[in-house]
């Protein structure tokens, strides 16, 4: 199997995980369309690859929220002080 094809392997591979199909079913799928399949462990790893994804997506839509907040706090105590101070 060349390397366009076991790439392109692993990313249908990543989007039957991603719709939570059994590794039975991926499996399957795997052998109809690149004749073989894939190792449990190889999709277990792409699995918890993409779990960590969709966690860190998460963690940083967080922190962007809450950096934003900081900044806007921050201009906003820089705009006081400067009414103060003059």
């Amino acid at each position: 199997m060349n390397p366009k094809s076991t790439a392109e392997k692993v990313e249908f591979a990543k989007q039957l995980v991603k719709l939570g199909l059994p590794y039975r079913e991926i499996q399957e799928e795997l052998k109809r369309n690149f004749g073989t399949g894939m190792s449990n462990t190889t999709l277990q790893k792409i699995g918890a690859q993409e779990t960590e994804i969709a966690e860190l997506k998460i963690r940083l839509a967080q922190t962007t929220n809450e950096l934003e907040l900081y900044k806007r706090l921050y201009y906003e105590i820089v705009e006081a002080m400067k009414d103060k101070i003059k």
